[in-house]
């Protein structure tokens, strides 16, 4: 391994809190500063193939966001599959933390620092003998956790985490922070942690751009069919709304939400026209049956995205809840404005002199 290169882990104690994002806004305001940069995952589990190559859609992502020409396989090398999780429960051997560090040691040869994007908690993996925490140790790496805010026990969490990494912990990042919770959490956590030895470098508030869905991510996640807005897939929803009320009540409610994906049964006329008069980015229509070609030539002449699904209303907002909160970043604009949030929220300079990192 490099002997100069610079390992700076992004890690967390729960999943879906934001390490692709920050790693991949780090990266570029390191890469603004002169530094030849370096991406790494410690796990990869959004699978992918091509041809007989394995490879994590997350470290496809990095990639090309900061237009890395390392192998993107060699970027997690340590791929989740079933079948590897089936023969280890049965015994084979597999050195999760080796096959790291031999790709880790090919691909900081050339760089000034490495970003490593830690599991969803400092544990998983351990299966596999590899793990955040594991990892961590074996690179002396310093470590900024980003965890989201959901209530108190965060910091029991980031408590737990100061004590098994010790002077590897440089810092946290609450990210995800309601607007209601933002006062008391700058009047109360932060300076708690503080008190406790914990350098928190910044507060990030929750944001519907970056957690909002598209289209096509809501047909895939119904397995729905699409009947009109075939060229809408991506536009972004950032409310998902369900239309079960009478009409006036319904539409008091679509008033108030901007950007919005209505649920509703095919065959309540009423609510979709409801819909379709307010700030609607597409309907999901749930039911056997298909709604009536006055109401789907609406919204065909709107050009506004109607997808059908089979199940009923309770069971395709199931589906859909299970994918709001967990969208992992997948578009450039998602990118773009985790920019500018990050540089306004997180003190960057701190995190950046924390790990002896100076611009060149």
């Amino acid at each position: 391994m490099n002997s100069g290169t610079i390992p700076l882990f992004i890690g967390s104690t729960n999943s879906y809190s934001g390490k692709t994002l920050l790693s991949t806004v780090l990266g570029k305001m390191l890469q603004e500063q002169g530094h030849n940069v370096g991406y790494m995952r410690v796990i990869g589990k959004s699978v992918a193939s091509q041809g007989n190559i394995l490879y994590d859609v997350d470290a496809a992502f990095v990639k090309k966001a900061l237009g890395l020409k390392d192998p993107v396989e060699k970027m997690s090398p340590v791929i989740l599959t079933h079948d590897l999780i089936s023969s280890v429960f049965k015994g084979k051997e597999y050195d999760g933390l080796n096959l790291f560090k031999n790709a880790y040691a090919e691909l900081s040869s050339d760089k000034d620092i490495m970003l490593i994007s830690g599991a969803a908690n400092l544990y998983e993996g351990l299966t596999m003998k590899i793990s955040s925490l594991i990892t961590i140790k074996a690179l002396n790496a310093q470590t900024v956790l980003i965890d989201p805010y959901r209530d108190e026990v965060c910091v029991d969490c980031i408590l737990s985490s100061k004590e098994l990494l010790g002077k590897r912990l440089a810092g946290v990042i609450l990210n995800m922070v309601t607007f209601d919770d933002m006062e008391f959490v700058a009047d109360n956590i932060i300076p708690y942690l503080e008190k406790q030895g914990v350098k928190v470098f910044g507060m990030v508030p929750r944001t519907s751009e970056l957690e909002s869905v598209s289209v096509r991510q809501i047909r895939d996640a119904v397995g729905g069919e699409m009947l009109s807005g075939h060229d809408k897939l991506d536009e972004l929803v950032e409310n998902i709304v369900v239309g079960a009320m009478d009409v006036e009540n319904a539409l008091k409610h679509f008033i108030k939400k901007k950007n919005k994906a209505v649920i509703t049964g095919a065959n309540r006329a009423d609510i979709i026209i409801a819909a379709l008069e307010t700030s609607t980015k597409c309907l999901v229509l749930t039911g056997d049956i298909l709604p009536n070609e006055i109401v789907l030539g609406r919204a065909q002449a709107m050009n506004v995205p109607v997808i059908h699904v089979k199940y009923d209303t309770l069971s395709t907002i199931s589906k859909i809840e299970s994918i709001i909160g967990k969208v992992r970043i997948v578009r450039d604009d998602q990118v773009k404005r985790g920019y500018e949030i990050i540089k306004q929220y997180v003190n960057t300079k701190a995190l950046f002199e924390s790990m002896g990192i100076s611009p060149k």
